[in-house]
């Protein structure tokens, strides 16, 4: 299976706050894109606090700030994960990273651009919250997923990131998975969500699935890989379900333009501009 665009297909994943599974679920997907014959680089783009690394027990080459310092190439720090994938992560050492200057961006985009050219597939894992890196590479991405479980604060958080985005960013097309919950459960948490959204934005959210609670899944994360295949049909299948959803969804084309729509979109202005204004 291949994309039928030039373009490496960009999906960020996201969450209104953290602890909600959203690299459970980002590390999972890129393994399913993989099977599924797709070319995949996962980044992770919590660059103050990197932990997609941890997650998979690998270790990372390099830091960001010796990228942005003009030390590294990004395609000099990519490691290949024993899933098939590979994982572009810093060291998460360098907190000062946690809002990058528009000359930073820059410099990141003009890598990511470069590195994408060989993938049919980039998840960009953001942090959580509303924080202006989160903004940038959700706003940035062709399709945004968003996690949330079914706790107040995380549905609160959920359309409060929303919100931001469709209305400083114009981000108007959400996918929602729901974790730590049944079927049912689910798609309440979703209604939920869909009741606020409809009452008060003008987005469109597409539920994709759910993933439920389970010991296997602490176990995994607790081992450092992802889960066995082979695990109970309880837990494996709504969660290969959800991906599978997520996989199928058309492109926007209104979106598909590549990392150079990524670095201007996200922005609000043209390249250039920035450039001046970073210099």
């Amino acid at each position: 299976m291949s994309l039928e665009h030039s373009t490496p297909h960009v999906i960020a994943v996201s969450s209104g706050k953290g602890g909600v599974g959203k690299t459970f679920i980002s590390t999972h997907l890129a393994q399913r894109a993989v099977a599924q014959g797709l070319k995949v680089l996962l980044v992770d783009a919590d660059l103050g606090l990197a932990n997609v690394d941890v997650m998979l027990g690998i270790s990372t080459k390099g830091s960001i700030k010796q990228m942005l310092d003009g030390d590294l190439l990004l395609v000099d720090m990519v490691v290949s994960a024993k899933q098939g994938f590979d994982v572009f992560s810093g060291d998460g050492s360098f907190c000062e990273l946690s809002h990058l200057t528009p000359t930073q961006q820059r410099v990141m985009l003009d890598e990511m651009h470069e590195a994408a050219k060989d993938y049919d597939l980039v998840l960009i894992d953001t942090g959580a919250g509303i924080g202006e890196n989160v903004l940038y590479f959700i706003s940035a991405a062709e399709s945004t997923l968003i996690v949330l479980t079914p706790d107040p604060n995380s549905l609160r958080d959920a359309y409060a990131l929303i919100k931001v985005l469709s209305q400083k960013r114009d981000v108007r097309r959400f996918m929602v998975a729901v974790n730590q919950v049944d079927e049912s459960n689910g798609r309440l948490t979703f209604r939920r969500l869909l009741s606020l959204t409809d009452r008060y934005l003008d987005v469109h959210i597409d539920y994709v699935g759910h993933m439920i609670d389970a010991p296997q899944v602490r176990e995994a994360i607790q081992k450092q890989t992802l889960l066995n295949p082979s695990a109970a049909p309880l837990v494996t299948e709504p969660l290969y379900q959800m991906l599978n959803t997520i996989l199928s969804r058309p492109r926007d084309s209104f979106r598909t333009s590549g990392l150079q729509f990524f670095w201007q979109h996200s922005l609000g202005v043209k390249a250039g501009s920035i450039m001046q204004a970073g210099d």
